[in-house]
């Protein structure tokens, strides 16, 4: 028996909650739906991927993620091109330092923010940046306008990178809160499902079509795949037509057949392994109607739901 397990997988759930909303649209009243209704599956299906018809535009759990998501990148940019820009202005500041206070760490060099005994500017410059600015105030005769190594230049370093930095932990947490809420909808709309699954299993005997238009298999199925839904058929150039479907649930091949008015009495396979939901059909009979055949077939065995269309050969 089919088991309709509920997937993990964003794609794949709201892929489900479609269908299910469009199911319950339809057969909803027909079948007694109350627990989980049209307007309930929407809501949480809207909540996770959002309305951009909706008057004012909703964004959606995921929507707002994957901004806040963008948005980190450019933040972290900005943050390390100013830790660049205050380590370099620290490094300037020491060799213009030198001729004053040495060139060799000591202890004069205490008070232009370097105690460690080294002249090396850390990872972290903001700490010194402030000890910088200070010691330039102090002494602004050891400044250096044409270099652009002065308290207040100091201060503006200091301004940038605390700016930066601010940004992005602000984009990161912006970040973490935005995916904590997506999957708190994500999992909302799981439960949704669940929900609906279980009052059909109610509602519906397990052989009963219906589940298909909510778009779960009928319990009754087996592990055969599923249906094979919205076959198109294209006209290509002479004698070919394009053949496209919507993958089944657990199909791994398809075959497809064509049958030819007028010429074969019954559908003829034309392929027999096909692994994409596409096929292109070539040597028709031009001017000749052609109905297109499709299944669904797995190691446990054939669909039982083909999907059949006709065209006008090219």
């Amino acid at each position: 028996m089919a088991s309709n397990e509920i997937p993990d997988s964003y794609d794949d759930i709201v892929s489900l909650a479609q269908d299910a909303a469009d199911g319950a649209q339809t057969h909803g009243a027909a079948i007694s739906l109350s627990q989980n209704t049209e307007a309930k599956i929407r809501t949480d299906f809207i909540n996770l991927i959002g309305d951009p018809t909706a008057v004012p535009p909703v964004p959606g759990k995921q929507g707002i993620f994957t901004a806040a998501k963008s948005a980190k990148p450019a933040k972290t940019l900005l943050k390390n091109q100013a830790e660049r820009n205050a380590r370099a202005f620290a490094t300037t500041a020491v060799n213009i330092l030198k001729p004053h206070l040495g060139t060799q760490w000591n202890s004069q060099w205490q008070a232009a923010g370097f105690v460690s005994g080294s002249l090396a500017i850390p990872d972290n410059p903001l700490p010194l940046l402030g000890q910088l600015r200070d010691y330039f105030t102090a002494n602004p005769t050891h400044e250096n306008a044409p270099l652009n190594i002065t308290a207040a230049l100091a201060q503006a370093q200091i301004a940038a990178l605390s700016g930066a930095r601010s940004a992005a932990n602000a984009s990161l947490a912006a970040m973490g809160n935005a995916k904590a809420e997506r999957d708190s909808a994500q999992k909302t709309l799981y439960k949704r499902m669940s929900g609906l699954l279980a009052e059909l299993s109610q509602l519906l005997t397990p052989d009963d079509p219906l589940w298909y238009a909510f778009g779960f298999d009928r319990p009754a199925d087996g592990q055969q795949p599923g249906p094979i839904d919205d076959l198109v058929l294209t006209p290509g150039s002479a004698g070919m037509v394009y053949a496209d479907w919507e993958d089944a649930r657990r199909a791994a091949r398809y075959r497809v057949f064509k049958q030819i008015s007028g010429t074969d009495p019954a559908p003829v396979q034309v392929a027999n392994a096909v692994i994409e939901s596409e096929y292109t059909l070539t040597a028709l009979p031009s001017g000749a109607n052609v109905q297109i055949t499709i299944t669904a077939f797995n190691d446990a065995g054939e669909g039982a739901l083909p999907a059949t269309a006709s065209i006008l050969v090219p």
